[in-house]
């Protein structure tokens, strides 16, 4: 009966599973807002999840952008005139 009643004021886990990764882009407005900061506030599990998939963010970020991982300019001009020079005639087979 409680559960019934606190429905239309606090998220389930489930929907609060289903909108974490929203609230943690904080793109969660108004009621969807309130009821699963609600649910939070109320339930470990929930939270631990949270915290959880915060972290594993905060490690995917902390991994960089892929232009901090691109070849040198020396490797690349070294790759594109190996290319050149296996696609010239009389050097293919070899």
């Amino acid at each position: 009966m409680l559960n019934h009643l606190l429905k239309p004021w606090i998220a389930s886990c489930q929907e609060t599973g289903e909108r974490m990764s929203d609230y943690l882009d904080s793109e969660l407005e108004g009621r969807n807002l309130k009821r699963v900061s609600r649910h939070l506030a109320r339930c470990k599990r929930c939270r631990a999840m949270l915290d959880s998939l915060n972290r594993t963010l905060e490690q995917l970020r902390s991994l960089g952008s892929p232009e901090q991982v691109a070849p040198e300019a020396a490797t690349v001009t070294a790759v594109l005139s190996r290319i050149q020079h296996e696609s010239s005639p009389g050097t293919r087979g070899g």
